[in-house]
């Protein structure tokens, strides 16, 4: 055979491969967009219930939603990400239909769900593996609860998952494009939320502990370059107001806002959030990662996992801020069990029944995070038989959880706040403010009551955006104890009070309205700053 036509077999042989490879990808994606369609679909009907049966808007959403109005590069407690996506949210959706403001999730939900089944592919796994993963995820309890409202944390995991996949591509030599598209993601994480700086840490450290530190070249260089250009401007925002989110950070570990696990909890905590039948699939992809052959060149995302996890229970962590990593894991074990089921009768029956049993947990799961039951029904049933999801504060703990307790009694408040402040003669109403204790109450009045003046805090970023024109002489206060408002105010008259049964206790306090405050509000607005 000439060179001529060794030449041409070969370029044949290349051809057909690229077409093979396409091909499966295209399957992929396909594969991808339908249980992308399935989720989207499944949380637009959570939300249509939820909003049948009463729930509101999320305390945080509200939040977002006025961040969204008052654009910056930063906030106290978030990057700027999840105000722009909020302001995006309100301005085509609106925020009065749950489904519709909440579409973002849904989406990113969706996506999750789909890159889990790309990994999977990148992996080396089929159409058992990809299916098996992407069910994984859509159907842990966790995942679902993060995904069902608008916040930080639901858009987290696509840009970890598409930083590391790009990662995986370029560990395997497709540079320096796959380091370019991991320094994007992985920047655009950071103005997404801070916690991704733990995660870049780990992948780094995990990278260099394996054979996998022979790909950190130039390229990487130009990965690192993007991490810190996309994540500029957040950081000139911190550093001439001393670092303000730090400052939250500290606050809100050292004041006991968050309720610490020793590492048996933790742990468990991991198994509970992703559902207890799932742990044979993502635990198995840990396992194989770290120890098998095969996993070799993936091993640097077991290392990862490792290192992660040790970093956030020393740093007494949110449980649920693994929950973005989790994909990765589910992915490895779909391939893993993909590999290790060779047996013609496993594939075609162990293997769908162990899914309709991770689909059958999910959807009971559902019911436990997922605002779907109205509040009586949910201390009817869910509460009694163990299902109520772990509380997150101390503070909060309340017949419903956190989450559907905080879409509960806004309205109620914002309605006692206006009905105190059109109560006063027209002499005071021209000069008197709104003072609230938190940021969800200051939200809920300025969404709910538009023809209020805006709410004043000093607590997270309202601080901030500062007394405005009120220098105390007249102010209709929530959410402050009696005893601080004497202390600041030379009258104090209780003249209404909120009620919410299912909502969190300091909800339903007292309305006072404060006259005569012993200092201009405007000088004395330091001391109003509350950041937990």
């Amino acid at each position: 055979m000439g060179i001529d036509e060794m030449v041409r077999e070969v370029s044949v042989e290349n051809g057909s491969w690229l077409k093979l490879e396409r091909e499966e990808l295209r399957q992929t994606l396909q594969l991808g967009a339908v249980f992308a369609l399935i989720t989207v679909v499944v949380h637009i009907v959570i939300n249509l219930r939820a909003q049948h049966v009463g729930y509101g808007l999320f305390r945080d959403e509200m939040y977002y939603i006025v961040c969204g109005r008052n654009l910056a590069w930063g906030y106290v407690d978030q990057p700027p990400i999840v105000a722009l996506a909020a302001r995006f949210s309100e301005l085509v959706f609106g925020w009065h239909s749950l489904w519709l403001f909440r579409l973002l999730p849904s989406l990113a939900g969706g996506l999750e769900v789909a890159g889990t089944g790309l990994l999977v592919r990148e992996m080396g796994g089929g159409r058992m593996a990809q299916i098996l993963a992407m069910i994984g995820v859509m159907a842990a309890p966790g995942i679902l609860g993060i995904d069902s409202f608008l916040s930080m944390n639901c858009f987290e995991p696509l840009f970890w998952m598409g930083t590391a996949y790009s990662v995986l591509r370029a560990v395997r030599g497709d540079t320096p494009r796959w380091w370019a598209i991991a320094g994007i993601s992985a920047g655009l994480g950071l103005e997404n939320k801070w916690n991704e700086f733990f995660f870049l840490f780990a992948m780094l450290a995990a990278l260099l502990l394996t054979p996998a530190r022979r790909a950190l070249g130039r390229s990487f260089a130009l990965c690192f370059a993007l991490i810190v250009l996309i994540a500029l401007p957040n950081l000139l925002w911190e550093i001439p107001r001393g670092w303000p989110t730090l400052v939250w950070l500290h606050n809100a570990a050292t004041q006991g806002k968050n309720i610490v696990y020793g590492p048996g909890d933790f742990l468990l905590n991991q198994v509970l959030m992703l559902g207890p039948l799932s742990c044979l699939l993502w635990l198995g992809g840990l396992v194989w990662l770290l120890t098998n052959r095969a996993a070799q060149g993936l091993r640097w995302i077991g290392v990862m996992y490792v290192l992660y996890l040790l970093g956030m229970m020393a740093l007494h962590a949110n449980d649920y801020y693994l929950a973005p990593v989790y994909p990765l894991l589910f992915a490895a074990g779909a391939v893993a069990w993909d590999e290790w089921l060779t047996a013609e009768w496993s594939r075609r029956v162990a293997a769908p029944v162990y899914t309709c049993i991770i689909v059958a947990f999910g959807l009971l799961g559902t019911l436990s995070v997922e605002p779907v039951l109205t509040p009586p029904e949910y201390a009817r049933y869910i509460t009694p038989i163990g299902l109520k999801p772990r509380d997150f504060n101390p503070m909060l703990r309340g017949l419903l959880p956190e989450l559907p307790a905080d879409m509960t009694g806004w309205r109620d408040v914002a309605d006692k706040v206006a009905q105190t402040y059109w109560s006063l003669p027209l002499s005071d109403r021209s000069k008197a403010g709104i003072l609230v204790g938190n940021y969800g109450e200051a939200a809920a009045i300025t969404l709910y009551r538009p023809d209020l003046p805006v709410a004043i805090s000093g607590n997270q970023n309202y601080w901030y955006w500062g007394p405005r024109v009120y220098d105390g002489s007249v102010m209709v206060v929530f959410g402050e104890s009696r005893e601080l408002l004497e202390q600041r105010f030379a009258s104090v008259r209780e003249v209404a009070r909120t009620t919410n049964k299912w909502g969190h206790y300091f909800e339903a306090a007292p309305v006072y309205i404060c006259r005569n405050a012993k200092q201009d509000l405007r000088e004395s607005w330091p001391e109003w700053k509350e950041w937990f």
